[in-house]
């Protein structure tokens, strides 16, 4: 058996609704292949999510749609046991919880889960000043688009660990 996986994706929103647009058909997609998914969120995502769901009208291929998700707010007890199948956490909320709650995962999820991705999903407003110290944390940036390489979504972004500078894509 291999080493355990995790891969951590950054996500910078406007508005609930532009962070929903862009988290919906992830999360459908997940569902439907009955991985687990877990959302960590300061500020209650689960009713506007869901009422989102609702207007749409949207159709989901697992049994319970969006009930098989675990929705936690910021007093949560996370009863972690070990999983097989990948497994999603989306953290939402100020940055200093972002991190709290993304060492707290590498503490207790990384022995537990064999595939774990974390997205991270910042207010841009709370950003500004260290937009380039998020994208250094992460493998990747996470928009409507899916998963997409940190120069891609912010051109001119020069990988740390590389020093090169990265090729802007028009």
């Amino acid at each position: 058996m291999g080493e355990n996986q995790m891969i951590k994706a950054c996500n910078f929103y406007v508005s609930q609704w532009h962070l929903f647009a862009a988290l919906l058909p992830y999360v459908r997609d997940e569902l439907k292949k009955n991985n687990k998914i877990i959302f960590i969120s300061q500020d209650n995502l689960e009713k506007g999510l869901k009422q989102l769901v609702a207007k749409l009208n949207l159709k989901f291929e697992n049994k319970n749609g969006m009930n098989d998700v675990l929705w936690l707010d910021e007093n949560f007890v996370l009863e972690l046991k070990e999983e097989i199948k990948p497994v999603t956490i989306v953290v939402q909320g100020a940055v200093s919880f972002i991190k709290e709650i993304n060492t707290y995962i590498a503490v207790k999820a990384k022995e537990l889960y064999r595939h774990v991705t974390i997205i991270n999903c910042y207010e841009i407003y709370d950003t500004n000043d260290i937009l380039y110290n998020i994208l250094d944390e992460h493998d990747y940036v996470f928009n409507t688009a899916g998963m997409n390489e940190k120069s891609a979504i912010f051109h001119g972004y020069i990988e740390k660990s590389s020093g090169a500078l990265s090729t802007p894509q028009c």
